[in-house]
């Protein structure tokens, strides 16, 4: 197993490496990274280049690249392995590979016969595939909170279980939920919750009490003021409109 390591502060650059895999790690602010035609915003994260494949990218104010390119007769088995797929995979920052890329650099710049290069790419490589696929796990268990806050959002809801759950901190849970769903946990279950008293009023007869409780709200008062911030009038006047 070859490999080779730099790091490279340009602005932007394209080149074709004809004999071996590349992997770049993109650190602080970012860059836009192509990879078959396409180019991508990547903040953090890196891009696997199978031989053969342009590598272009434009950078964006003090981005840090780190660049390791390697080959061998067992490098797709390696990948494989390591459940690593070529192109784009964006990723949370992480001192780990970073401090495996230094790790790596020194010893291939080390001359004697005693590097332990090939096991610390590795190593790496293999850092990098459970970095993704732990990635796509909580991803998984985001949208699994998300999908039980809709089917229960007449019900109490304990972020911190959410968050236990998904294995996150609730400071975290909160965090990626947000950007999964767009608002908070406690945003998406009033929403939920509000449309649904919305269209108990439009298609029922029942009263506005019983529409409060079964859309989860145990006090009227509460229920009418949440409604109105929401919609902009009392669910009574809602109603009234709606029927004229």
């Amino acid at each position: 197993l070859f490999t080779t390591t730099h790091t490279s502060e340009v602005n932007s650059s394209i080149s074709v490496d004809e004999s071996s895999y590349t992997a770049e790690d993109a650190l602080y602010n970012y860059i836009q990274q192509e990879y078959n035609g396409e180019m991508t915003l990547l903040k953090h994260g890196f891009v696997l280049y199978p031989p053969h494949v342009p590598q272009r990218y434009i950078e964006h104010q003090n981005t840090r690249k780190l660049w390791i390119h390697f080959n061998g007769y067992h490098v797709e088995d390696i990948l494989k392995e390591c459940k690593l797929s070529y192109g784009v995979h964006h990723l949370s920052p992480s001192p780990v590979c970073e401090k495996l890329f230094i790790q790596l650099t020194a010893e291939h710049n080390q001359k004697s016969g005693l590097s332990n290069e090939k096991g610390l790419l590795l190593t790496f490589l293999n850092t990098l595939g459970k970095s993704i696929n732990n990635i796509s796990t909580t991803n998984e268990k985001i949208e699994e909170a998300i999908s039980f806050i809709t089917t229960h959002y007449n019900t109490e809801i304990s972020i911190k279980e959410l968050a236990d759950s998904c294995d996150l901190s609730q400071s975290r849970f909160m965090y990626l939920f947000k950007e999964k769903a767009g608002q908070s946990p406690h945003a998406y279950q009033q929403m939920l919750r509000i449309n649904n008293c919305m269209t108990l009023l439009a298609s029922t007869q029942l009263n506005i009490t019983d529409i409060c409780m079964l859309s989860g709200y145990t006090d009227p008062l509460y229920f009418s003021k949440i409604f109105k911030k929401y919609v902009g009038m009392s669910p009574r006047e809602y109603r009234k409109e709606l029927s004229s």
